[in-house]
């Protein structure tokens, strides 16, 4: 039986529950649209946590309104689903076992990462778990995420506490790069990023950002706006990517981000979505998009 789940905190104490509950031979770490877009293979019998759903898993745990956008899984599949702070927390409930209880202080800071419960200073200047988080976070740009995670999970799981694993090499290495580029970051973006009404816009494509910093800098520079837009290049597939997010700073954005980007051909969470588009019209439809959050 192998555990498919994603790089985050909630993704490696999703992984550090399920393997101390199940006999799990690996552990494989991918990202939401590795499962979407079925470039990952997903085999019969296999758990997924806090990732789409993919027909072949015999169990499935998700938060988000996700979850319940998939009734076919209902009826047969183990597991739990339906809105939680963190689908690490549904993985708990589920098997409400006393060999879990002991990561309590875990579990808080992983609902409390999941849901974004974070003030303006621990974006800028986190400690402890949240900092541990934004190391395992893809937007940071560092490689290797697998074996990092894998990593995160057998120290969780031996018990070590946070100070203790925040002083392992592979985890301070990461730290380290993470504080010497927080304020290169944070100036290098606010070059590329404008506040148009409420809505938030970093386009990556009109400036380099060579630091590494978390996904939350760029809301914290306007704070008073309630939805990002970041616009990136796939150069891979040659096109432009867009990611929107609500604002953790002021959550008034009422637009459903995943139905909208669901008109632009990608698709997502209430929160948090997405779609990639060919370079040639890109400015057109980011136009257009942004039209759509502006007062909302």
């Amino acid at each position: 039986m192998r555990l498919i789940t994603r790089p985050s905190l909630s993704g490696v104490t999703c992984a550090t529950f399920i393997t101390l509950m199940e006999n799990i031979e690996q552990v494989i770490i991918v990202n939401p649209h590795d499962i979407e877009d079925r470039s990952v293979e997903v085999k019969k019998g296999d758990v997924i946590a806090n990732l789409p759903y993919h027909p072949a898993v015999d169990m499935w745990f998700d938060n988000h309104n996700r979850a319940e956008e998939a009734p076919e899984a209902m009826p047969n599949i183990k597991g739990k689903r339906g809105v939680s702070s963190s689908t690490a927390r549904l993985v708990y409930e589920y098997y409400n076992s006393p060999l879990l209880k002991k990561f309590g202080e875990l579990l808080t800071a992983t609902d409390k990462v999941s849901t974004a419960t974070l003030s303006l200073d621990e974006v800028i200047n986190p400690e402890e778990w949240v900092l541990l988080s934004f190391t395992l976070d893809p937007f940071m740009g560092l490689a290797n995420f697998h074996g990092f995670a894998n990593t995160i999970i057998a120290a969780l799981k031996n018990g070590q506490t946070i100070q203790q694993i925040l002083e392992m090499p592979d985890v301070k290495g990461r730290v380290n790069r993470y504080k010497l580029d927080a304020e290169d970051f944070r100036e290098e973006l606010s070059r590329i990023t404008r506040l148009q009404d409420n809505v938030i816009i970093s386009d990556y494509r009109v400036g380099e950002v060579m630091a590494t910093g978390n996904r939350f800098v760029g809301s914290s520079l306007h704070p008073e706006g309630n939805v990002e837009v970041v616009i990136t290049h796939d150069s891979k597939n040659n096109q432009t990517r867009v990611r929107m997010g609500k604002s953790i700073f002021t959550r008034t954005c009422i637009m459903h981000l995943g139905h909208l980007a669901a008109e632009f051909g990608g698709g997502g969470l209430d929160g948090a979505a997405g779609f990639s588009t060919p370079n040639q019209g890109a400015d057109e439809k980011i136009e257009l998009l942004v039209d759509r959050l502006r007062g909302k």
